[in-house]
Order: structure tokens, then C-alpha cells, then sequence
């Protein structure tokens, strides 16, 4: 008796239960499914651009020491076979402009033209890459400091504006103090964002968290309806009487509990008074856009 109780009760509860068991699964398998796509189309293991120079760091604006360049550059040549895509590190001491929009442009152009002169692209010229363009300038009338990336290839497609903050906040967490770290982490991070594994941070442990959290949720859902029904079943003996062998339901009356009611006027605010996220420093992404040299970038760049 007791074993087909445990049986129905399995049978109700896949039953109730069974869009949400199906749509957890597809979930996953779709989930499954795209990350072993996006494996097998992560570009070439090997770099394939002949043209473009061997030297990944210039530094214009002297922050470096010759043995941190050298570092800096075999710590690059490791991350771009991590992230299959070329990265350039350019420092600068230049006059970009005071005003955010003359300094955005200007130092999108200047970034955009380096790596097209450069010809660099991990899968071929032009093609899959990130300059890190950081201008050091700051004279009487104010800092020109920032930086701006600017995206190719793949990278045009994976980076934007999220992604290049999160770019920016490694860089800018040390470079103030060690040039040398900040570049570290913000490479690191570029490179992490061309492997994929800084996505796979976010959204596939939201995936695993959601495949790991879905059975309990439905577990407890389930007692709590069980519960609810027991209680039901549990209230309706109480007040249920047999007499002379035909239950027979007894004090049965309606009773009227008087309610009263009051509305309060919610004060709303219509002109939209949110406060805007974000720093305070100038910058902003740049989108989609063609170069000078008439090839297609991506990017954006934040004022220290």
C-alpha cells in the first residue's frame, strides 16, 4: 500500500513538474551545444600574418625600462597564442585635446592608423587584433591622460562596451603606480576576452549555477504544494463528524468579517530622476567604424 502511495506521489510530481524539467534540459544541451561551436570556430592555433612587424611594444612615452619592454613583449607573444589574436601595447606623450570629443576622436584615429600601418592581425593583415593605445600627456592646461583600444577581426566583434571597461579597470587599477602590472592585467584581460574564458566566467557559471539550483527549486516547490494539500486534507477531517454513519458536516455557517478599506496616493516621480551610472572621466565606445586606411574597427577609451 505504502509503496504505490510513493509511486503515485513520484507520478504527480513529474507530472506537475515535467515543462520545467523539459525546458532546465534543453537548456542545457542548447547551452552545450553552443559552447563546442564556438570551440571548434576559435580561429587558428597558430599565427598566420607574415607582414606584420614581431615588436608588440612601443613606448613612446619612455614608462618603461628596457628589460620591463622585453618582458611586456614575451608576456604578449604567451597571451596572443592564449586569445588567438595580435596585441600592441603603444605609449604616447601626445596632444589629443582637452575637449572629450577632440580627445576621442584623435586618439581613435591615431590607434586605428597605427595598427593598420602595422598591418597586424593574428589571422591575417588587418584581421584579428587589439591596440592599446595609453597617452601619458598632461601639461599647465590639464591631463590628456587615457587610453583607447582599438578592436579588429574577431575582436571588433567580441569587445565592446562592457568588455572594454572591463579591460579598463584592470589597466587602470595599477597602471597609475606600475605601468608595468596595469599593462600585464590589461593584456591579460584581452586576451582573456579573445579565448573566451572571461565569457565563460560569467554565462556558463550562471549555466551550471542554474542546472545546479533548478532540481532544488522544484523540490521545494513540490513540498510546499504537498504541505499545502496535507493541510487541506488535515483541516477538513477536523471539522468533519460522523453520526449515524454518514459524515455530516456540523456548526456549518457563513460568516461575514467586515473589511475596511483605505487607498493612499503613491507619489511617483515623473521626471525620471535616475542617476546615470558610469565614471565621471570622459571617453566612451566608438562602435562600429571604417579607418582612414579604409578598414573596419571597433573600440573605445576611458580618461584617467
Amino acid at each position: 500500500m505504502e509503496g504505490n502511495i510513493r509511486a503515485e506521489e513520484r507520478r504527480q510530481f513529474f507530472r506537475y513538474f515535467k515543462g520545467w524539467i523539459i525546458a532546465a534540459a534543453v537548456l542545457l544541451a542548447v547551452w552545450g551545444i553552443l559552447a563546442v561551436i564556438k570551440k571548434a570556430s576559435g580561429g587558428p592555433s597558430e599565427r598566420n600574418n607574415p607582414e606584420a612587424p614581431s615588436q608588440r611594444v612601443y613606448d613612446y612615452a619612455d614608462v618603461l625600462t628596457d628589460s620591463q619592454e622585453e618582458m611586456l613583449a614575451q608576456f604578449i607573444a604567451k597571451c596572443e597564442k592564449e586569445g588567438a589574436c595580435d596585441i600592441v601595447l603603444v605609449t604616447i606623450r601626445e596632444e589629443m585635446g582637452l575637449e572629450d570629443w577632440e580627445w576621442e576622436r584623435n586618439m581613435m584615429n591615431y590607434a586605428d592608423d597605427f595598427y593598420d600601418n602595422g598591418a597586424f592581425g593574428y589571422d591575417k593583415p588587418y584581421g584579428d587584433g587589439v591596440l592599446i593605445l595609453d597617452n601619458w600627456y598632461e601639461d599647465e592646461n590639464g591631463s590628456q591622460e587615457g587610453t583607447w583600444l582599438s578592436t579588429s577581426g574577431k575582436m571588433e566583434e567580441i569587445i565592446g562596451p562592457s568588455e572594454e571597461n572591463d579591460i579598463f579597470d584592470a589597466l587602470y587599477a595599477y597602471v597609475s603606480e606600475d605601468p608595468v602590472k596595469g599593462y600585464v592585467a590589461a593584456v591579460q584581460k584581452t586576451a582573456e576576452w579573445g579565448s573566451g574564458k572571461a565569457e565563460k566566467s560569467g554565462m556558463d557559471g550562471f549555466y551550471w549555477m542554474l542546472a545546479a539550483v533548478m532540481p532544488i527549486v522544484i523540490a521545494v516547490i513540490y513540498a510546499l504544494v504537498h504541505i499545502r494539500q496535507t493541510a487541506d486534507k488535515d483541516t477538513t477531517a477536523a471539522n468533519t463528524y460522523v453520526a449515524g454513519g454518514q459524515p455530516v458536516l456540523r456548526g456549518k455557517r457563513d460568516d461575514f468579517q467586515r473589511k475596511s478599506t483605505s487607498s493612499v496616493r503613491i507619489q511617483t516621480d515623473s521626471g525620471g530622476g535616475r542617476s546615470s551610472g558610469g565614471s565621471s572621466h570622459g571617453g566612451g565606445s566608438s562602435g562600429h567604424h571604417t579607418s582612414s586606411g579604409g578598414h573596419s574597427h571597433g573600440g573605445g577609451g576611458r580618461r584617467r
